[in-house]
């Protein structure tokens, strides 16, 4: 049920969000003891602030609200989606070349499962990632999860 009011709710606010300038990134419903928090992300260049944050919701909210896509009790919440958010779109991948990622793999490779280097190029099929000056290709459907590296 949770996918399909996701998809529902997406299908409705990633127009409104895009047109509003923003970036739309994703749709989660989480539970929350007794009720569940629908929340929304959002971006855009240089980051989201609590102000973007505001307009957003005040401008799907109403829209939402008639949609009612959760048959429970549920909070609205429009987030960043962070640093440490996954590489999923193309866009993701288009705006973080040049920058550092983190890999990980389902099965190894080489006897590595994670690999840390310099992501300098994407496809649809995959991208590549630069390490000591060695290029190594891996593809989406082998790929658990990218995400930016972020130095501790």
């Amino acid at each position: 049920m949770s996918k399909k009011a996701e998809t529902a709710v997406e299908n409705l606010v990633l127009p409104i969000i895009e047109q509003m300038g923003y970036e739309y990134v994703g749709t989660e419903i989480k539970k929350l003891g007794d009720e569940k928090e629908l929340i929304i992300y959002a971006d855009k260049e240089g980051g989201l602030n609590l102000d973007d944050c505001e307009t957003i919701s005040r401008e799907i909210d109403p829209m939402i609200e008639e949609l009612d896509p959760i048959n429970e009790n549920y909070y609205l919440c429009v987030s960043s989606p962070g640093l440490d958010r996954p590489l999923k779109t193309q866009r993701d991948f288009k705006r973080s070349v040049g920058k550092t990622v983190d890999v990980k793999l389902y099965k190894a490779l080489n006897k590595q499962k994670s690999f840390t280097g310099e992501l300098i190029d994407f496809s649809d099929e995959g991208f590549t990632i630069k390490m000591q000056d060695k290029e190594i290709e891996f593809l989406n459907k082998d790929t658990a999860i990218v995400r930016l590296h972020i130095d501790i």
